[in-house]
């Protein structure tokens, strides 16, 4: 019943994304179905994980209140519709800016800040993974550390240059994938950050990276349909032939990839190749705990709930707070695991969803007002991307990658991720302006 309820309050909140556009999928959209679908599946496949309804409530409260904020960007957006506030956030000149995308020199230019971004990227991996091995003592030893290799993070002093340079990873991904949907070319050098986030995932042992590596591409397909119904003026298109039914096909092919990486992490981890019956079934147990653990973890976290001292962005900007001295990174964000299933006391997991992250450290009420901003400046993103935008394209695909991982953290954990909503956004807006 509480799952059906829980359902129906969101699916009502997907459905009054209707009042400001006749996309299914504007942010409010896509966080209300992103949940609807994780509800869902935890309820098919993982019933015996916990939800509550103290836990429902405030999931409600809070995507609600994106919507609010979303809503009311839009109303007053509308109201101003002659002001200079609004030609200034509003204006889309689609036509001229497709103009300068068309141009040698532009094209020149962008492709040098690929190589550029790509090599220093691949570069700072390679020096990364030198660190690893001179601890492991070779190549071969890094690759069958297995779990020892989580251990290996909290001992390895990595120079603040090279973490530097590895923050440029996702921001490059982001100006390839609008290059793509600019130009809809491959060029060699795309492969550069992603076998440097390759070669992350390996150093590391782990899969979350590539994962949302995997789920920035599905996205852009999403926005690459936008953008070319609305240079080709298309029109109004039925909900078959719209972008939104293509995600939705698209997305049974994300599932089995992001699955195989999943279960590949876990025989990278335990070193363990056979691909028996048993490994196979602990790497989708594992990979069922880390989509649906973190909603039961946060039913857990309320219950054994406590006041503390508020963070201040300590959990949600973790690796900002470390990069500028302000307080020391655990991996993972949370050292403490807590219990998930009703059924097996051995599952358990230290995700909670993004909305712990952001209750430890504004509160219930400072979350809520949280979400309300979000929502607000998503709107103003949003119908600019969707007239063609570039650079705000860019912005949405890695807000629409940080709505998707809501059920499991908050990525701004990662100052990569929060680099890469920024630069590109950028760089894009200076191509722009010089030509």
């Amino acid at each position: 019943m509480l799952y059906f309820i829980s359902l129906i309050l969101l699916g009502l909140i997907f459905l009054l994304r209707k009042l400001f556009s006749n996309y299914y999928f504007t942010p409010t959209g896509f966080l209300a179905i992103t949940w609807i679908t994780f509800i869902f599946l935890k309820f098919l496949v993982a019933s015996d994980y916990y939800f509550s309804l103290h836990a429902v409530v405030l999931f409600v409260i809070f995507i609600f209140s994106f919507f609010i904020g979303e809503l009311f960007m839009f109303l007053y957006l509308s109201k101003e519709r002659n002001s200079i506030i609004l030609q200034f956030i509003d204006k889309v000149n689609l036509e001229a800016d497709l103009e300068i995308f068309k141009q040698k020199k532009v094209i020149r230019t962008f492709n040098l800040i690929l190589i550029v971004l790509g090599s220093l990227s691949f570069l700072g991996s390679l020096l990364y993974l030198q660190y690893f091995v001179r601890y492991f003592g070779s190549v071969s030893n890094v690759l069958t550390a297995g779990w020892a290799l989580r251990g290996a993070l909290e001992e390895i002093n990595i120079p603040l240059i090279i973490r530097a340079i590895l923050l440029l990873g996702y921001s490059s991904i982001i100006l390839i994938l609008v290059h793509f949907i600019l130009y809809n070319k491959f060029r060699w050098f795309f492969l550069l950050p992603f076998i440097s986030m390759l070669i992350m995932g390996i150093t590391q042992a782990g899969r979350a990276g590539f994962m949302m590596i995997l789920f920035q591409i599905f996205i852009m397909s999403f926005w690459r349909q936008i953008f070319k119904n609305v240079t080709s003026e298309t029109g109004k298109l039925s909900f078959v032939k719209g972008p939104e039914y293509k995600m939705i096909k698209s997305s049974f092919r994300l599932v089995l990839f992001v699955a195989i990486i999943f279960v590949g992490g876990d025989m990278l981890r335990s070193q363990d190749f056979s691909f028996n019956s048993e490994i196979i079934e602990q790497g989708l147990t594992s990979f069922k705990a880390y989509l649906f653990g973190g909603i039961a973890a946060f039913c857990t976290y309320l219950n054994e709930y406590r006041f503390q001292d508020l963070g201040w962005g300590r959990f949600s900007f973790s690796s900002l707070y470390e990069l500028l001295g302000i307080h020391k990174n655990t991996l993972g964000i949370y050292v403490n695991y807590l219990r998930i299933s009703s059924v097996d006391p051995n599952e358990d997991t230290n995700i909670f969803t993004a909305f712990r992250q952001f209750m430890d450290d504004f509160g219930i009420v400072g979350t809520v007002l949280l979400m309300m901003i979000l929502g607000a400046l998503s709107n103003v993103f949003f119908r600019k991307a969707v007239k063609g935008d570039i650079a705000s394209i860019a912005f949405m695909i890695v807000l629409y990658t940080f709505i998707f991982h809501t059920p499991l953290l908050s990525i701004t954990a990662h100052t990569s991720v929060l680099i890469s909503a920024i630069l590109p956004y950028v760089l894009i807006k200076m191509i722009k302006i010089k030509y």
